[in-house]
């Protein structure tokens, strides 16, 4: 398989940052409103891929005690991402909180590190899913423009809440935005064509989609209370598993 698979699959993932930050300018307050529900149809993509796709790869290469503590190792390693760089998703600044110039250029610089080291996680994530074979390696890259484009509305959010000119603030966020390609082109050419290295990445690359998806994208939905936003979370949820499964990967063998 060519490497021109992940390198367009991190281009196109990239294009989240332009559809984030692009709906923050022509609806602003609306745009993080709708980022909740798009958070809902990215957990069923993350939890989907990470399920039917990656973990069974993964038990296909190596015994499944090896998986499963490989997994719970992916789930500590972004714990441990997370208390580091302090992930936030997604990333909505405290209408109360004080202002402060020197404060809220902090709070920026720390969004476009975080946002760019969180990125390259992606890419190494779509390298080792395009190690197995196209229809994995879509399937990963759906689940990670999913969880992107509301991650991307508000980290231009906070960029223009911080002072940051406009036309900046989406210089910067898309730059960042390009760092996946490196890393899927890093562990492509690492991974691909090797079984033996896909059977410790994969179980790891499933924990860190587990932990994202419910750790870090689930307590965001608790903002919407009553019947009718639950029953719209679950079905968003349920349509953004469904949409993993369309890729073929209960049909690859």
């Amino acid at each position: 398989m060519s490497w021109i698979w992940p390198v367009l699959a991190g281009l196109v993932a990239s294009t989240a940052t332009l559809i984030g930050s692009g709906l923050i300018l022509m609806i602003g307050k609306r745009a993080e409103g709708a980022a909740v529900w798009l958070l809902s149809f990215a957990i069923g993509t993350l939890l989907g891929t990470a399920t039917l796709g990656l973990l069974p790869e993964a038990l296909e290469h190596a015994p499944a005690e090896r998986t499963m503590a490989l997994l719970l190792a992916g789930i500590l390693v972004f714990v441990i991402f997370e208390r580091v760089l302090r992930w936030r998703h997604p990333h909505l600044p405290h209408p109360e909180a004080p202002h402060h110039p020197a404060v809220e250029r902090a709070t920026a610089t720390m969004v476009l590190w975080g946002d760019a080291f969180h990125n390259l996680i992606d890419g190494l994530v779509l390298g080792i899913a395009f190690g197995v074979d196209v229809e994995m390696g879509l399937a990963a890259s759906l689940a990670i423009i999913a969880h992107e484009v509301p991650q991307e509305i508000g980290d231009f959010a906070v960029l223009l809440a911080s002072g940051m000119p406009k036309g900046r603030a989406f210089a910067l966020n898309y730059l960042v935005a390009l760092t996946p390609i490196p890393g899927a082109l890093l562990m492509y050419s690492w991974t691909s064509g090797s079984a033996d290295l896909l059977g410790w990445l994969l179980p790891i690359a499933a924990g860190g989609f587990f932990y994202i998806a419910l750790a870090d994208l689930v307590p965001a939905l608790h903002h919407r209370r009553g019947a009718a936003a639950a029953m719209l979370q679950v079905f968003l949820i349920v349509l953004g598993v469904i949409a993993v499964w369309t890729t073929g990967l209960l049909h690859r063998r």
